[in-house]
């Protein structure tokens, strides 16, 4: 569905953390993109937010487990 209006909001699965917030693109009719920072290694839910172009509101949730850290090059 092209048109539509999403953000993603990330969460880690226990107390402690802040969320994280990232808007998403459409880069192709239809197929949209988002880039999370996520902070710390853990266990993470994702949280899509939107509306389409009907006005309908939708909600999605993924979870994204085992989430390793960066690891920074020197």
């Amino acid at each position: 569905m092209t048109g539509a209006h999403l953000t993603t909001e990330a969460d880690m699965t226990h107390a402690g953390m802040s969320p994280v917030f990232g808007s998403v693109q459409e880069n192709q009719p239809g197929r949209y993109e988002s880039t999370l920072k996520l902070g710390m290694a853990g266990d993470w839910v994702v949280l899509l937010h939107g509306t389409l172009p009907t006005g309908e509101k939708v909600e999605r949730q993924f979870e994204l487990r085992n989430v390793r850290p960066n690891q920074a090059r020197c």
